[in-house]
């Protein structure tokens, strides 16, 4: 009976409504973002003409996560306030966005105005993770999460569409205008949340055993438990994957396959087409196969997909590839980060988030740069590749780190955990 209610969104939402406002406010916030992103990037290049500056601007949001997510995440658990910091960070957005009429004609200005938005979503991506957990019981919180994913793929497929439309309609102080009103509804939605009371137990079928006793520090967990480690490797893997493919997509898409700029547009598209269907089945997958099947399994279709394009290279399979790699990769980051979270004690959720965040941003920032010199000697398709074949072989390590077996002789004696702590 569970699993048939899980497996209904609207059903799902009626029972949850609390998570449902969560969710308006999440695909809001998300379409902001993706609209503004694209609109700045088309600002500044036409202000400066410079390739250069494009760059730094799609940067600025790395350097933001590896400054302050870590932070982020200590202040949603040290002051136990989600949805303050939610509101907060949603309010500070508007002003940001309002800022951007004072810069709009300075390059240096756009920058420091993509950062401190970037910033402000540091804070705002823990508290509301965190949220979620707290709105939902623990066997809904995979299903929540697909929803969300749901949302964000959405505005993936949209965002950027109304963003470029917008900007050429009327201009970039206009979209500015709408933009800010967005965001500003947005903020106000949000004061219909209540708190919550903390569903989600700390412990059960799906989390560890003993993990309240692992203290207040994001290393503890870390060193005590093999499903956290696994769990976290398994994101700075996807990042070794993820940065040379965004980086060298262009030039793969363009100068090695010879595509035209909406070729690559509809490439990259299809890939959201395919993760918007995965949203919805995350619930049910997980509550039928557990975690660790889909979330390895995902991954190594999606990581072995992006090793095959780089051989051989084409239009064809890249749209193949994109269109197919979405649902898998869906299921296993989500359920990958809806794991982490079980795993993980509510005096510490917050740090999970932030500090994996600010770990992944970290890792894809070097291999972004890295991508770049390395792509003048061996070329984009073999960096690419090599990237994806790296993440492939690391699953091996992965799956040995969530093996059940040895999880659980692991947390088979929680008063030696508790007292090593």
């Amino acid at each position: 009976m569970r699993v048939n209610k899980g497996a209904k969104p609207l059903g799902f939402l009626l029972r949850n409504p609390h998570f449902g406002t969560l969710l308006v406010v999440n695909l809001v916030s998300s379409l902001v973002g993706a609209g503004v992103g694209i609109a700045l990037s088309v600002h500044l290049y036409q202000l400066t003409g410079s390739p250069i500056w494009t760059a730094l601007l799609a940067a600025t949001p790395t350097v933001a996560g590896v400054a302050f997510g870590h932070l982020a995440g200590t202040v949603t658990d040290r002051w136990g306030a989600p949805l303050r910091i939610m509101r907060l960070a949603l309010f500070l957005r508007v002003l940001v966005l309002m800022a951007l009429f004072a810069v709009a004609d300075s390059p240096l200005g756009l920058i420091c105005a993509v950062f401190a938005q970037a910033a402000v979503q540091q804070l705002y991506t823990p508290a509301e993770q965190v949220l979620v957990a707290d709105y939902v019981t623990a066997e809904d919180l995979a299903e929540a999460n697909g929803l969300n994913s749901f949302a964000s793929n959405a505005t993936r497929l949209v965002g950027p569409a109304l963003g470029g439309f917008t900007m050429g309609w009327v201009g970039f102080r206009w979209t500015v205008i709408g933009v800010t009103t967005l965001m500003l509804l947005c903020t106000l939605l949000s004061l219909l949340l209540r708190g919550s009371g903390r569903k989600t137990p700390p412990a059960g079928d799906t989390a560890e055993q003993g993990t309240e006793g692992a203290g207040d520090r994001y290393l503890a967990i870390v060193r005590r438990s093999r499903r956290v480690r696994g769990l976290i490797l398994l994101q700075i893997l996807d990042a070794i994957r993820e940065a040379p493919l965004s980086s060298m997509f262009p030039v793969l898409m363009l100068g090695v396959i010879g595509a035209t700029s909406g070729q690559m547009g509809l490439v990259n598209s299809l890939f959201a087409v395919s993760a918007l269907i995965a949203g919805p089945m995350i619930g049910t997958v997980v509550r039928r196969l557990g975690y660790r099947l889909p979330v390895l399994l995902g991954a190594a279709i999606s990581h072995g997909a992006i090793v095959v394009l780089a051989i051989w290279p084409s239009l064809p399979l890249a749209y193949i590839v994109f269109v197919v790699s979405g649902l898998p990769f869906t299921i296993s980051w989500v359920g990958g980060q809806t794991w982490l979270l079980l795993s993980t004690p509510l005096s510490l959720r917050g740090r999970i988030v932030g500090t994996t965040g600010a770990i992944y941003a970290g890792v894809s920032l070097v291999a972004m740069l890295a991508s770049g010199v390395l792509a003048q000697w061996f070329g984009p398709r073999w960096v690419i590749g090599v990237g994806a074949f790296i993440a492939l072989i690391g699953l091996l390590a992965i799956a040995a780190l969530l093996d059940d077996r040895q999880q659980q002789h692991s947390t088979s004696q929680p008063a030696q955990v508790t007292s090593a702590t």
